[in-house]
Formats: structure tokens, sequence, C-alpha cells
């Protein structure tokens, strides 16, 4: 996963206690805590505040205003815990269910997860990745599921273009819709959304995803094809 920039500013004050879902992606040797529905990938770089120890990164829905919607760590594996920071102990305060845990934070959830998880993954992850690594869209589909049954809402773009490569556009469209809705600054989103109309004859809606696959490809860092594909609808 590349990690785009992020910059060192403070917290806001105003913050909110929110449940979060918890991610422990030894792949990708990263922790997700975050509230439901926030995925790691549809974020802005101005959504992601750095904490003073450098690693983990808190994550706002608003940068100024709040709320915090949680926190993630990349390089998991050689994250220290700082035994003081005031943002990571003394910080925002969460709930995780996955954890057992209320009005807690982010250092008591970090030393949680090592306690529990180890080297081991969530369920979501152990599934996400062996979707990845399927051989054939029949082999990643249940895998799919079972990521999105687990609380991975990023399944849903997976869920939903596998469908699409499988044949079955009609049951991937609400999958990959859902998923612009969740990360509408992901131009691949856009653009699978796009493939999955032209699979069920949708022209116009074809090609208005993929001029918005076009409008934020700068913004998210992601080259699509997307031109390429409304240029020949253009030419049919």
């Amino acid at each position: 996963m590349v990690m785009s920039d992020t910059t060192h500013i403070d917290l806001p004050e105003a913050v909110t206690s929110r449940p979060l879902h918890l991610t422990v992606d030894p792949w990708w040797d990263a922790l997700h805590c975050l509230a439901f529905g926030t995925v790691s990938d549809g974020l802005l770089d101005d959504q992601r505040l750095v904490t003073d120890s450098g690693d983990l990164i808190f994550v706002l829905k608003d940068p100024e205003m709040g709320p915090v919607l949680g926190f993630e760590i990349f390089g998991l594996s050689e994250f220290e815990l700082p035994d003081e920071d005031p943002e990571i102990w003394d910080g925002p305060r969460f709930e995780v269910p996955r954890l057992g845990l209320v009005n807690v934070s982010a250092g008591e959830i970090i030393l949680a997860v090592r306690a529990q998880f180890g080297d081991d993954p969530t369920a979501d992850a152990l599934h996400f990745h062996t979707a990845i690594a399927a051989k054939t869209p029949q082999d990643a589909l249940p895998h799919w599921e079972l990521a999105l049954d687990a609380g991975d809402m990023r399944a849903h773009f997976g869920l939903g273009y596998t469908l699409v490569e499988a044949g079955r556009p009609d049951r991937g469209y609400a999958h990959l819709r859902r998923y612009t809705e969740l990360v509408p600054a992901n131009a691949w989103a856009w653009c699978w959304l796009g493939q999955c109309c032209e699979a069920l004859d949708r022209e116009s809606e074809a090609k208005t995803a993929y001029e918005r696959a076009i409008a934020v490809e700068e913004l998210c860092g992601l080259e699509t094809d997307s031109a390429e594909r409304l240029e020949q609808l253009g030419d049919d």
C-alpha cells in the first residue's frame, strides 16, 4: 500500500469518541482502527494527522473541526510505543468492540492488539489477502464476501470488480456504486463502476463514471485507463 505525504498539525479540540472497526494486517504491516464505514484508501492527505511519534496517524473527518475517526499505523512491526506521548495516551478516547475496550486511548488499544493478536491477522485482513491471491474470480469471490462480512468496507470494491470479471455485473453494480460513495476520490473505484455499467449496457452512466475517474486521477494519484475507455464509448 502506497502512503501519500501527511503533515504534522495539532488535533482539534472537538473530538468525538466512536466505536472503531479493527483491522490487523501483517501482509501490509498495518493497523487500522477506524470508525465503521471509513475506508483508509479513500482518505485525503489533510485528513491524516501525524503524531509526534511519527508513525501513528490520527484520522479526522474534517481536519479543522474533527471528529477523530480513529487512527492508523503503517510499519506496525517496527512501531515503538512511547512511554509518554500526550496524543497517544491522553488524546482521543475510543471504543473497540473487537477488543472489548471502552473509553480507551490509542496507546491502550495498541497494547491490547499486541497482546491478543501478536503476528496474527484479523479475519477481514485474512480473507482480503486470500482473495487478492486467488487464481480465479470464482476462488476469490467467497473470500471477498467473508472480508465484507467481517467489516472491511474495501471488500465492496474487490467483490464488485471480481463479480464483473466473473460475468455477473448485475451483482457487482451495488458494491461498486457503494464504494464510489465511500471513496469518491478514488479513480479506480469510478473506472470499475464504468466498466460494470458498460457490461450492463448503461452507456450514459458508464460515461459519467469514466469522467469522474478522469477528474479525480490527479487528486488521488492513481492513473486509470478511463480516458481510453471513454473515447472508445464515444466512437461506438
